[in-house]
Order: C-alpha cells, then structure tokens, then sequence
C-alpha cells in the first residue's frame, strides 16, 4: 500500500462559484449519553420539545427559562440554552440567540455532539446576520463528525456558502466534496448537478494541486475521492508520467476496494496500460458516415483522405501503409464501436473521424480510452481538461477560435466590450464557457450573453433582449420622452419597429451559430434600428447559404482558415483525378492524413508509447489549411480574422501592415 502524502508536497487553492442554501438550527440530537443528564431533565426537556414542536415556542421558553443553572449539571446547562438559543433564533431575535449560545458553549464540552451542534448553531446565527469570519471560525474549530448525518450536510453546505463570501475556495471545494459524499455509484454523480462543477474546478487545478486535495480525504471512504484519483491517473498517463499513474491507481484500488466500479475502473485502466504497447505503425483508421443521410459528406471526405494518401504515403520507402475504412451508418454510437474494433482488430497507430461533431465526441471519447491518436474532422464540444495532445481538431478547436478572438490584435481592432449570442446546446455552451473565461483573462468586458433555441425560427426576444429593449420599465422615462418626440412626427412616412433606441454598451458581438440560424438572427438587428454592427461568426459563417443572402446583412466578420494560402496545383491535381475541385471538407480530409504523415514519418514506432513521445515532441503541425501548435497540452489552429461582404470573403487587416518599400498592405480576397 502506498502512502498519499509520499506522493505529494503541495497546497490546494481553487475557485467555486455556484451556491447552495443552509440548513437550520440543530436542537437536540439523540445520540447524546444520558450519563451527562438525570432522568428527571430528560423527561422535562422532552415536554418542552413537544411544546416548541408543536408552535409554542414562548411555553417552552418560559419553562426552559424557570429551570435553574445552579441544580443543573454542566452539560444540562449547556442543553437548557443551546434550547433557548434556538427558540430565539427562530423568532429572529439573533442577538440574543448568539449569547445563548456561546453561554451553552461555556459547559457543552463534556458532550461532543451536543459541543458541535451549538456550534453549528452559532455559526448560523453569525451567517444569518451576516458575520462571515465569525461564522467561518466557529466552523474551522467544529468537529462535525460529531453531528447526525443531516446535521453534518446542514454544517457543509453552511461551510461551503460562507467559505464562498470569504472568498475562501479551497475549503469551499472541500465542504462541496461532503456535501454530495453520500453518492455512491458514477450514475448517481453524475445526475448530481454541483458534480460536474466541481469536476470542472478540480481539473482546473494543477497536477501537484490535484494530488494534494485527493490527500486531503485519504483514509476517508468517499466514492466520489476514489473516481477523482481515477481521472488523476488517467491525465498523469497520457502526460507521459506513467510511473505515477500506476502509483494512484494502486492507491486507489487499496483504499476504495469495497466499491465494485472502481475496481472496474481500476483494473480496466491497467489492463489498457499492458496492451497500449501493441500498436501497428503502418496501420490507420478512418470512420466515416458511408451510409445514410450523412452519405455524400463521407464520400467527399473520403476522396480528400484518399489524395492525400496516394501523395504521401504511397510515396514512403516503405510502402506498406493501410487503410482501415469503416462505416458509421451517420450514427455516434456505431462510430465509436467501430474505433473500438480498430483498435482492438487492427492495432491502428491513429484514426481518421468524427466528421461532424456528434459522432467527433463519441469517437473521440473511445479513442481516448484506448490512448489512440484522433484527427477528428469537425470541433469537438467537450471542456479543455477533456482534451490533450493526442488530439487534432482540423477546423479548429473551440479553445483555437476564442483565443484568436480574445488576441491583442483583435480587441485593438473590435474593441473591449463584447457580447454573446449562442445556440442552446451543447456547441453552443462550450462557446460561452470558453467565451467567459478567456474574456476574464483578457480583462474584457462581457456586457450581453443570451442564449437562443436553435429549433426556434424568430430570434427577435433574443437581440431585444441584448439591445437593452425588452426592459421597458427600467427605461420608463426616457421611454416616454422618445415617445412624445415621435408622436409629433406626424409626417413621416417610416413605421418605427420601437420608440426606444436601442442601447449599443458593447463594441462586437459574438454569434456561434450555424448559417441558416444566423440568417434569422441578423436581420434582427436592424429590425430594432441597430445598424452598422461588429457581428462576428464561427468557420461555418463561410458557406454559399449565407454568402447569397449576404448583400442584405452588411459586413460581416468571422473567424476562420486561411484558405489563399491553398496551393493552386493541388486543386487541379484534385480535379484531375477526382473531376470537381476541392472544397472544404476536401480539403480538411486531405489535411488529416498530411498531419498523420507528419508524425509517422519519423518512425516506424514499436508502440504507442514511442509514437505519444513523438507527438508530444512536436510543437507545431502543417497542413494546406492552417497550422496547428501545440500549447498547454492541446493542439491550437492558427485562425485568421475575415469578412464577408456581397458573396465575397476577404481578409481583415487589424492594423496598418507595411512592406519593405514602405507600401500599405491591402486586404486580401480568400
């Protein structure tokens, strides 16, 4: 059995935002020993319990005040005001409450649990009146294993909100583990709304940070420390630090051994570790939707897979490259099976897939499991700590797209107020997400975010809403003063959409959503007189559905590939053999197997752990569509700001660029 604290040697500090409410008084626990009271005050007692359960509550406290201290025994004494505090506090009366209670305090130690049940008392009545660090240091002194199972989750949850006034988030975090101890199974965890939350939180922390608050709980028997080591591990594995893995996961086996799903987990995890060396260097996956609804973008992207196969790998010295080609049927789930079968039939060195996003995510997902490299086709929706260098995401990772939108070049350009209207789903929300946390970075200011539903066809609530005009009672006055302005216009001939004018307090808005869906939402704009906006969009916004509508929507920015930089030769050599010239999903098809041929060219590698060294050594992959480096752990694309205007899309310049004979650099056309 190893021992955690020879593991690590760090402090935890981590941040928690979401709050919960706090439990009530505590008045009298059972499990206090009667060698503390006589008979004779329990029977008394009992009767006032009755009465203050039944609402009267001043009987009761006429009779616990005629009893007297002096033929009392200490820890009577302390269960007498501990009484009288509780009765107080419920008519509000919270000074007298807290004097009670420190008084009960005074002889309550004799009686560990009555001791810490005025304590968690007193703590509630500092919160209640708003005495943040009297409250925390009545609870830091509080054993609460003293407490009855309902009491000890009413002093977590208090720890935990008054830990969040405080600004005190590690002992938030760790009052959020207790809280929700009592799940027992990954089901139950993971319908546990504040799990994914604190799952969020945990790895946000650093390695060495994670390690020490899993510390923090050892000899604790908590399922949900147990699957926080697991995921430890895991992280710790495909960052190469494998020695260390094996050393939690033994841990977590020798501590958590009566919780049959981490045993699962366990034994899965190093069974996966002995047979991560069988690998075929020559052997490569693709996944593709061949079948189905989803049938011609498959097909499309297989002719780019199959170019830039016959130009790289049929080229090799060796060539004995395969192709391993499976169908998805356009289905997530038939996806990730046949990854799985890739893996386990072929030994594939890497794999082709995920061409749009639903089925990415589940491949990927099965991909990772195995410690399989995934170029995946379409993003991926799923939060940064889900991801690592084992992962390429063509087009361009959420993370890669936000960060060039938050760069210095692009805030000098657009400004430093922004806004946000996304979609309600799951793209959607990994956009805000990283949408909130790059702005706080980068000290933007977010003064709009309004989510829409993507099944709706009018989004008119959703602008209004953002422009400041749906708050009608907020802006009563200047409400009426427009609207005794415009009512003497009696000439006009125009309809006015709203009397307000509509409140630009941003410089951009963001809009990550598809083209059909921003072509409901943009015009909306200048539906509520809002014109001349900076609206920007994802990759998606480059698309013959919005460049034909585009002449009526002004100009629009986006941020996507640079595609001029695309090789004339290659779309006529594509046209030769193929008849058509390429198109994105080509061209990002081809790209995947360039990346491919970028990494295996410098084998071959006997397993995989030699090809996650070779990956993890590069710092920077090319392909005819951008360029991918590696930062933080997790492969970022190299996106470029454009616009389109009129069915044309152009490059932005973001500030004056001047060549060597001191000529101004133009936009240019994409």
């Amino acid at each position: 059995m190893y021992s955690f604290s020879q593991m690590v040697k760090a402090l935890v500090i981590c941040s928690f935002v979401f709050l919960t409410s706090c439990g009530g008084i505590s008045m009298l626990n059972q499990r206090s020993s009667k060698d503390y009271y006589s008979e004779n005050f329990l029977k008394k007692i009992n009767v006032i319990k009755d009465q203050f359960g039944s609402g009267n509550s001043e009987a009761a406290l006429v009779k616990l005040r005629a009893m007297n201290d002096q033929e009392l025994l200490p820890a009577e004494v302390a269960m007498k005001r501990n009484l009288i505090g509780v009765i107080l506090f419920g008519k509000e009366n919270f000074e007298q409450a807290i004097y009670n209670f420190n008084l009960a305090l005074s002889t309550s130690r004799l009686d560990p649990s009555l001791n810490s049940q005025v304590q968690l008392n007193l703590a509630s009545t500092y919160f209640k009146m708003g005495y943040m660090e009297k409250a925390m240091s009545v609870l830091v002194i509080s054993d609460f294993k003293n407490l009855s199972e309902n009491e000890a989750i009413k002093f977590h949850k208090l720890k935990y909100k008054t830990a969040l006034e405080l600004g005190q988030s590690g002992l938030a975090m760790e009052s959020l583990v207790w809280s929700i101890k009592d799940k027992e199974s990954l089901t139950e965890l993971k319908n546990e709304p504040l799990f994914e939350s604190l799952l969020s939180d945990f790895m946000g922390l650093s390695n060495r940070e994670r390690l020490r608050f899993i510390e923090k709980f050892e000899g604790e028997d908590i399922f949900l420390v147990g699957y926080l080591a697991y995921l430890e591990a895991e992280k710790l594995y495909y960052k190469g630090k494998k020695s260390e893995a094996k050393e939690l996961i033994s841990w977590m086996q020798d501590n958590f051994e009566k919780y049959q799903e981490l045993e699962i987990l366990a034994g899965r995890f190093l069974n996966r570790v002995e047979n991560f060396a069988k690998m075929n260097h020559f052997n490569i996956g693709v996944v593709l939707p061949l079948s189905g609804e989803k049938e011609n973008f498959g097909r499309r992207a297989l002719t780019g897979i199959d170019n830039a196969f016959k130009q790289y790998f049929k080229e090799t010295p060796s060539s004995s490259y395969t192709l391993f080609i499976e169908d998805s049927n356009g289905s997530a789930a038939v996806g990730a099976h046949k990854v799985q079968e890739l893996v386990e039939k072929h030994q594939v060195s890497a794999i082709v897939g995920g061409l749009f996003s639903d089925e990415a995510f589940k491949e990927y997902t099965e991909a990772r499991k195995n410690g399989v490299f995934f170029v995946s086709l379409s993003q991926i929706y799923t939060p940064k700590f889900n991801k690592d260098h084992l992962l390429v995401e063509v087009p361009g990772s959420v993370e890669s797209l936000v960060n060039r939108l938050f760069d210095t070049e692009m805030l000098e350009h657009f400004g430093k107020r922004a806004a946000i209207i996304y979609p309600k789903s799951s793209r959607g929300e990994a956009y805000v997400d990283e949408f909130w946390r790059k702005a706080k970075e980068m000290n933007v200011v977010v003064n709009g975010a309004y989510s829409y539903d993507k099944t709706a066809t009018d989004h008119r609530k959703t602008v209004q809403k953002l422009l400041g005009l749906k708050f009608k009672r907020e802006r009563q006055e200047e409400f009426d003063t427009f609207n005794e302005i415009y009512s003497l216009e009696k000439n006009t001939t125009i309809r006015r959409i709203q009397v307000l004018k509509p409140q630009k307090d941003f410089d951009w808005v963001f809009i990550p959503a598809f083209p059909r869906e921003a072509l409901q939402i943009i015009p909306s704009f200048s539906y509520y007189d809002a014109f001349k906006m900076n609206l920007i969009g994802d990759p998606s916004w480059r698309s013959k559905t919005l460049s034909r509508e585009s002449y009526k929507l002004g100009k629009l920015s986006f941020v996507g590939d640079d595609i001029t930089e695309i090789p004339e030769t290659f779309s006529q050599n594509f046209q030769e053999l193929y008849g058509r010239r390429p198109l994105l999903v080509e061209i990002r098809a081809y790209d995947s197997l360039r990346i491919l041929h970028t990494l295996l060219k410098a084998g071959p590698f006997k397993t995989r752990d030699e090809l996650d060294d070779a990956v993890r050594s590069n710092t920077e992959l090319m392909g005819i569509s951008g360029k991918w480096t590696l930062q933080d752990g997790v492969w970022m694309k190299n996106l470029v700001p454009l616009k389109l205007h009129r069915g044309k899309v152009d490059g932005i310049v973001l500030k004056d660029n001047y060549d060597e004979m001191g000529n101004k650099v133009e936009e240019t056309k994409k």
